[in-house]
This record gives structure tokens, sequence and C-alpha cells, in this order.
């Protein structure tokens, strides 16, 4: 199932007025031990990031690059971590780096957590705790462009 697929999935029947259908697709995935990470434009400025798999010390690192190189070429980026099955406390690493990053270019993120984030956040950090959404909507609501 692709991200948009997904997402569109996790909705209600609520009415929306954001797509689900990629503007760029060309961005290529990434297969690292224990993990995927994907991403796709949403909109011409959001880019989501869908991780899959396990996120520790073996791939925390690749994580990094990853969200790093998205975050330059956007000014909105989401984080889903939804399908992550474990999250160790090397990943934590990769969102405080990537908070301070996202400050420095002026771009707004936000983590779409699973239940294997949210635990390690309740006891971790509570900087990056403050970026964990726990819908699609309250995701792209904390990303949404300032009017």
């Amino acid at each position: 199932m692709t991200v948009p697929q997904r997402i569109a999935a996790q909705v209600d029947s609520a009415p929306s007025t954001w797509s689900a259908q990629p503007i760029r697709s060309d961005i290529p995935a990434q297969r690292v031990v224990g993990a995927e990470f994907s991403a796709q434009r949403i909109e011409p400025d959001l880019v989501w990031i869908d991780v899959r798999g396990e996120i520790d010390i073996r791939n925390a690192h690749a994580l990094h690059a990853f969200t790093h190189r998205q975050l330059e070429e956007s000014i909105r980026m989401v984080v889903d971590l939804g399908a992550v099955e474990f999250f160790g406390a090397a990943g934590l690493s990769v969102f405080d780096d990537l908070d301070e990053r996202a400050r420095a270019l002026n771009v707004r993120w936000a983590l779409l957590s699973g239940r294997p984030v949210e635990r390690l956040l309740r006891v971790a950090d509570a900087a990056i705790a403050a970026k964990a959404c726990k819908t699609r909507e309250a995701a792209l609501a904390a990303v949404a462009p300032m009017t």
C-alpha cells in the first residue's frame, strides 16, 4: 500500500480539502537494515515521509540522512512513524537534529507517532514529544501554512 493509499484509508468519511494524491512521486524509497523510508510530495511545499520497520542503532543514521535530504527541499514535512514496530533511543537523536535543522531553515514539521514511538517520547524529550501527533489531521494542522 502506498503512502497516499494508507493515509486515505486512515481518514473517516469526513470531507477534507487535502488530497492524498502525490504531486511528485520520484523521490526514491530507501531500504536499510530493519527499516524502509519513502517520501511523497503531497503538496508543492509539503512532503510526507513514511517510515516502516524498526528504528534502532543499526539504521538511525540512515533515517537521519533521509529526513534531512527531504528537509532541504520543502518548507513543511510530516514524518509518519505509524508503521514503526520498534523505536529505540537512537531514533531520538534523529529528531533532535531534525528539529534544530528545521528551525534553522524555517521548516515546519511534525511526527505522526505510533505506539512504540509514543512510549519512548513519554519518558524522553519534551520538545520532540510536542511535535508528535496522533492523527493525520493533527499532523497536517501542525504544519498547515500560516495565513
